[in-house]
């Protein structure tokens, strides 16, 4: 765990680590990387065919997902900051890039998710907001979580999309070729 830090229960991954996972359409992991599995305390045996939601952190909004779910399934990518249970109940923080594997015909096949460390800037800005999604999810329920996030994205004058990107201004991979660069040369 050279790269991997532990401060009381946050895992904190080096800028360089890159978190990748595979799911088929249903949501099961079919592929993990190594560090993938170091982050998160498992072995792939563990992992491999089991619902990605194993890592789910009981703090994220189930709305998040919905989001998510709904741009995924209809072929497009998205990005998003996501709050991730390890094993043995540590968590940590990702910016997880999420985009849709399609064969020869357009047809979707798999989700491909690859993520890096959370700058802590953008942590401080979506746990809050996380915070008071999840508090409403459970008093009211995910449609009206939804309807707060969408008035909150309305008084930053964006969308999901941007308001991720904005907070992390250039710190997502910008092609395949960043990807590649960080996965494999670093």
């Amino acid at each position: 765990m050279g790269k991997i830090k532990k401060i009381r229960n946050e895992i904190k991954c080096a800028t360089q680590q890159v978190i990748v996972s595979r799911t088929n359409t249903k949501g099961e992991i079919i592929y993990c990387n190594p560090t993938f599995l170091e982050v998160n305390g498992f072995r792939s045996s563990e992992v491999i065919h089991k619902p990605h939601n194993i890592v789910r952190h009981p703090d994220m909004p189930k709305s998040i997902f919905k989001i998510i779910w709904s741009i995924i399934s209809q072929g497009f990518p998205i990005q998003a900051v996501i709050k991730n249970k390890t094993n043995d109940g540590h968590y940590y923080w990702t910016l997880m890039t999420i985009k849709p594997q399609k064969d020869r015909d357009n047809k979707i096949i798999s989700y491909v998710a690859y993520g890096k460390q959370a700058p802590d800037a953008v942590i401080k800005k979506m746990e809050p907001l996380y915070k008071i999604m999840r508090e409403i999810e459970e008093s009211v329920g995910i449609d009206a979580s939804l309807e707060y996030l969408e008035s909150y994205l309305k008084e930053q004058n964006m969308t999901y999309a941007q308001y991720i990107k904005h907070l992390n201004k250039h710190r997502e991979f910008r092609c395949l070729c960043d990807f590649i660069k960080y996965a494999i040369i670093k």
